[in-house]
């Protein structure tokens, strides 16, 4: 015990003395630095895709003053199909036409909240309101289709003739 405690402050002492660092510049001799490295990588989506399959077509009937629906299940909803990467979010945006023209006259045209409709593969259209941007995701495949009703309102003097707007509709990736 004895010898311990001497030999403990020389051993104490000497290394106070010589302070070793693992890299000292003073020495004369550069250290070696350490170095790693990451990649920085991603990956881009495939463009979505899109194709305006079907018109939205009230008929060549429309009788002055009777309103004409279409329903957004129907072979003359309008239909858009798209394709993107399966299993993202998109936004689905839908410009509407407040009336139908056709030279210098006007037939107004409305949308109900139910109106606007997706449906991916195998499954059931989930409605959604054509006048506000709605989010859906790509099933496995990922396509999907994008179906719009709506209703016609000719006042009782009419005019006869071909009315038309154009509907846009957006589609874009949200990142989720």
């Amino acid at each position: 015990m004895k010898n311990f405690v001497l030999i403990f402050p020389l051993i104490f002492g000497f290394l106070m003395q010589n302070t070793v660092y693992a890299q000292n510049k003073t020495d004369g001799i550069s250290p070696k630095p350490l170095t790693a490295t990451i990649s920085a990588k991603g990956t881009v989506l495939a463009p979505i895709s899109v194709v305006s399959t079907r018109d939205l077509d009230f008929g060549n009937d429309i009788l002055p003053g009777i309103s004409r629906t279409i329903d957004k299940n129907s072979t003359s909803a309008g239909k858009f199909s798209i394709m993107g990467e399966s299993g993202k979010e998109i936004s689905i945006e839908v410009s509407l036409p407040p009336e139908l023209i056709s030279g210098e006259e006007h037939m107004i045209i409305a949308f109900t909240p139910t109106d606007g409709g997706y449906k991916l593969p195998g499954g059931s259209v989930v409605d959604f309101d054509p006048a506000n941007p709605v989010n859906a995701v790509f099933g496995s495949d990922g396509t999907m289709d994008v179906l719009l009703g709506g209703t016609v309102q000719p006042t009782y003097s009419q005019p006869a003739g071909l009315y038309s707007g154009t509907v846009t509709v957006t589609f874009y990736y949200t990142g989720n």
